[in-house]
């Protein structure tokens, strides 16, 4: 006979606030990429874009209990990136502004409106990377995966660096070509 204990009001609080914090931790690793993405249309430094980002998860584990996981993660997470642009952007004070507040508040805007866009892009970017042979695949592995110089790619290849920067052009050529076709097929204009 097996015995069947009670769960204690403190062991059931715990078990829900373990369970959001997974679906929170799970929701925030999904999407991390994409904070990054909104916040270095904000701030061209990739260094000090991380950090930001870096600075909002903190604050967004901090609101975790606000969150509402019937609710979509990003948009929440991206007003707590926009108050750390913001926040990053009155330290910087008087040191070096490149851009209005106004300015800056307009981009975010239009990342937001872009995301759609953006991220139909990308899909079709992998779906054309996939369609090139094994070659042309390599080459832009080694020059953007392992950034690589193009001087020592040829090098490497026994190719002049002027024969690699044209085969460099015509692959992006190509994708760009097969990415405009995958969007224009799906409704997005060009």
């Amino acid at each position: 006979m097996t015995s069947i204990t009670a769960e204690t009001p403190s062991e059931m609080l715990n078990s829900d606030i373990s369970s959001l914090n997974e679906v929170f931790a799970t929701r925030y690793s999904r999407h991390h990429v994409d904070l990054l993405r909104y916040v270095l249309t904000l701030v061209p430094d990739r260094a000090q874009a991380e950090d930001i980002v870096q600075d909002t998860a903190r604050v967004l584990w901090q609101k975790a209990a606000d969150y509402d996981p019937a609710q979509p993660f990003l948009p929440w997470a991206r007003k707590f990136a926009w108050f750390e642009v913001l926040k990053f952007r009155r330290r910087e004070g008087l040191k070096r502004r490149l851009f209005s507040d106004a300015l800056v508040e307009r981009l975010a805007e239009e990342r937001v409106m872009a995301d759609e866009l953006l991220e139909a892009r990308r899909r079709a970017l992998g779906d054309c990377l996939g369609k090139l042979d094994n070659s042309s695949r390599q080459l832009l592995s080694d020059r953007y995966e392992s950034r690589g110089s193009v001087t020592n790619m040829a090098a490497q290849r026994g190719a002049t660096p002027n024969a690699l920067y044209l085969a460099l052009h015509r692959i992006r050529l190509r994708l760009l070509h097969c990415i405009e076709r995958s969007l224009k097929s799906k409704g997005w204009a060009s």
